[in-house]
Order: structure tokens, then sequence, then C-alpha cells
């Protein structure tokens, strides 16, 4: 009995030590896939593995190690959709996280290279806005009082600066970075009043201006439309002819986009109206198709005593110098008064130093081609002997006009320089 009470002791401590070990066994090994296993952004443009951090490059698709110690950082230490960009032009990437009761911005032009630089931001501020293009960038949060603050950087967010504001920013109060399109870096800050009837607007220079100032339409604006006061934010123009926009809407409401539209080409308080800039569109279109006759009617009217304007029927086996040195230049003169009517007065009207020489010279279509058409070499002929009469400034710069030497035609020309 005694023994049999001594063998079922020894299974009891058997089976006691095996569930020990298994246990430490499991968490062990739940450790080990947990450190190893790759803890994704929502977007997955980030992850954590092994107390290191890994952000995608959206040209590549691949992930890159950032160098750094982000052994305390969890996923929520950082926002990844609304606060992170992708800048496709350099390939890099710029987004910030918050551990160890500060705030950090990281930021590469080139996956290679990266800065860390702390940002001073209370930490249990709320970061409603981070943006960054080039040297400039904005940061909008709001410190536990809920009144918002703005930063701003001039040095790609190695160093930040407050911006002064004439009044209080709250938890409605919206900021935007404009910088699409290579248009001048703007931010915007739309300030509503308490109740959301009314909303202003706020422009401020990225390269100048420390302070924001009030965008004022007010007197553009239709007499019947007077009570429109709320100011959406900016945008750029989806029109394909006039992408370097800003188009501003002006409604009733927060929800009315039966709106007033108008247009800017920066953050001024030059705004026009959207019917304005159809006149201006229309003005102009007028001018060019005005400009576009002019110069088509000076290239009918060329006189083919002078110029050759039948290059497909030209046909000259010799090349005989029939016309004289002296003559060439007085023809020439012919050709300088179209280059300075309707193609370039460089050279011409500044002339510091002419000269000639005989070459060889393709024929081409300088005076000849009308508004739309290309410059055009005629290769395809064989070239032919010509006066070469040069006018040039100062500069270098300046025309050519050839002659030839045996019909005394001008067969071509070609202005140099910048």
């Amino acid at each position: 009995m005694k023994k049999k009470i001594i063998i079922i002791i020894y299974i009891m401590l058997f089976t006691i030590s095996i569930c020990i070990t298994s246990y430490f066994y499991v968490k062990q090994k739940q450790y080990t896939d947990k450190t190893n296993l790759k803890h994704y952004s929502s977007d997955q443009s980030f992850y954590l593995q092994n107390e290191k951090l890994y952000v995608k490059d959206n040209l590549s698709e691949e992930y890159f190690l950032v160098p750094g110690d982000f052994s305390q950082m969890s996923m929520v230490d950082y926002q990844d959709e609304n606060y992170k960009s992708n800048l496709n032009t350099t390939g890099g990437v710029y987004f910030y996280y918050r551990t160890n009761n500060r705030t950090y911005l990281v930021r590469s032009d080139n996956l290679k290279d990266w800065t860390i630089k702390n940002i001073d931001i209370p930490i249990n501020a709320k970061i409603k806005y981070i943006r960054i293009s080039g040297n400039y960038g904005y940061i909008f949060y709001l410190a536990e009082n809920n009144i918002g603050y703005i930063l701003k950087t001039t040095t790609q967010g190695n160093y930040w600066n407050k911006v002064q504001t004439p009044f209080e920013l709250n938890e409605n109060c919206q900021l935007k970075f404009l910088n699409e399109f290579g248009m001048t870096s703007d931010g915007f800050l739309t300030v509503p009043n308490e109740d959301g009837s009314k909303c202003d607007l706020y422009s401020i220079d990225d390269n100048s201006e420390e302070t924001f100032k009030k965008v004022d339409i007010s007197k553009l604006l239709d007499k019947s439309s007077s009570e429109l006061d709320y100011y959406h934010m900016p945008s750029y123009w989806n029109n394909t002819n006039s992408t370097n926009y800003l188009l501003l809407e002006v409604g009733k409401s927060k929800d009315d986009f039966d709106t007033q539209r108008f247009l800017s080409t920066s953050s001024s308080n030059t705004w026009i109206t959207e019917k304005q800039y159809y006149i201006n569109v229309k003005e102009e279109q007028d001018k060019d198709n005005a400009t576009i006759t002019k110069y088509n009617k000076m290239v009918d009217a060329l006189d083919e005593a002078i110029f050759l304007k039948d290059f497909k029927n030209y046909s000259v086996n010799s090349n005989e110098i029939k016309i004289s040195e002296e003559k060439a230049k007085e023809i020439a003169e012919y050709s300088f008064k179209e280059f300075a009517a309707r193609i370039t007065s460089e050279g011409i009207v500044d002339t510091v130093k002419e000269y000639i020489n005989i070459e060889e010279v393709y024929l081409n279509n300088c005076f000849t081609r009308r508004y739309h058409e290309y410059d055009e070499r005629y290769t395809n002929y064989k070239k032919r002997k010509a006066y070469v009469i040069s006018k040039e400034n100062d500069m270098g710069n300046g025309v050519q006009v050839y002659v030839d030497v045996t019909t005394g035609l001008i067969i071509g020309g070609t202005a140099f320089g910048d």
C-alpha cells in the first residue's frame, strides 16, 4: 500500500512538472512570437518588429529601417493616416511619434539619411494637423485648455516657431497647407464662430509672412448675396487649363455648397470671381487670336521675289556667285525687318557686331512658317551656297539670314544665343 502511494505521488509530481514546463514554454513562445511579429499601422505604411521601426516607400513598395531607439514606442504612439505624408517627388517620408513624454518628428528625403528632432509640444496636446513640404511646414495642436497653437518651420522641420494669430484658436479651427503644382506654399486657416453659422478665412505666405491675414472678398459679392459669410477652405482648382489657381467657395453655412466661387493665383487677398476669370480668359484668347491672325497675314504677305516660299519646287543646279556681297546685305534688310516684327529683335535694334560669310546651308522655313507650325530644315534637299549675314548684340544674342549666292532669294535664317 505504501509503495502504491509513493508511485502515485511520483506520478503527480511528474505531471505537475510537465505542466509547469509547458506553461513557461508556451509563455516564452508567445513572447517570442509577439516580439517577432510585424505590428503594422492601419494603412501598412509602417510596422514595428523587434523594437525596430520600418517605413514604407510608396515608390518602390519597400520597407526601410529607421535608425533610432524605438523600444518604448507602441503602435498608438504615432498617427499614420492623416499626419504623415509620402513625398513622392523625392521618395521620402515624414511622421511624428510620442514616447517618454516627448514628441518627435522623423524625416527623410531619400530613406537613407534620417533626422529625428524633438518638437516643443506638450505631451498631452492633441495634434490636429501636420504637413511639411520642402523647407516649409505647419503644425496645429490643441493644448490641455483646448486653446490652439500653430507652429511653422522654414528649415525642413529642424526648428519650429509659434505663429501669432490675432484671435484665439479652438478645436473648430482648421489649418491647411497648400503646396502642389509648384505654387507658393501657403497656409490657410478657417475660424468658425461659436454656433458655426459664420466662418472667417485667414492666410499666411510661407516665404515672408509671420502672421495670418484675413481674407475678405465681400466687395466682390453680388448685392443679392451679401449674406454669404461662410468661407470654405480653399483648394486647387480642378480645371485642366488652370491648375495653378486656388478655388474659394463662399456660402451661407458649413453645409451650403450652393456658393459663389472665387479664384486666385496665391493666398493673398487678390481674388476674382469665377465669372471674371472666364471674361479674362476670353480676352486673352481674343488677344492670342489677333496675334496669330496678324502673324499669319505677315507670312502670307511675304514677297516671293525676295523670300523663297515654294521649297519643294526650288531647283537650282548651280552654286555660281551671281549676287554681290553689297546686294546680299541690301536683300537681307528685308528679313531683319521680319525678324524684328514677329520673331525677335535681339541683335537687330542693339547691333554691336555685324559680319558676312559664304557658307553651305540647308533651306529652312524660319520666315515662312505659320504661327502654329514647327521650325523645319529641309535636309532632304542639297545644301545651298549662301551669304550668311549675322547681327549680334553685346550679350552674344543675334540673328542670321541666308541669301542664295545664285538667285538672291532669302532661303532661311536663324536666331542664336540665350
